[in-house]
């Protein structure tokens, strides 16, 4: 899998020295780990346990289209200003 990373460009990979992510690597992983961070949000935000949260996230984060996250996490924010707003 490291070699196949090597030769997609995500990662630098020298035998028995170092793994190194390349700037499209970084891109990659911090999309994944954004992906994660919104599923994982969302669930505690209903009252999911966060390790169940966080299990849901990993289980699900691969399968949703971006389209369909980005509508998710726009919902999320709407939600959070509204709660903001009755507060005040």
């Amino acid at each position: 899998m490291i070699q196949r990373l090597d030769k997609s460009g995500y990662l630098n990979y020298e035998k028995y020295r170092c793994i190194r992510l390349t700037d499209e690597g970084i891109k990659i992983a911090k999309s994944i780990r954004n992906r994660h961070e919104i599923l994982a949000e969302f669930f505690r935000i209903i009252g999911v346990d966060d390790e169940i949260a966080n299990n849901y996230a990993e289980g699900i984060e691969h399968h949703l289209h971006h389209e369909t996250l980005k509508k998710l996490e726009e919902f999320m924010i709407a939600m959070k200003n509204k709660s903001t707003s009755t507060i005040d």
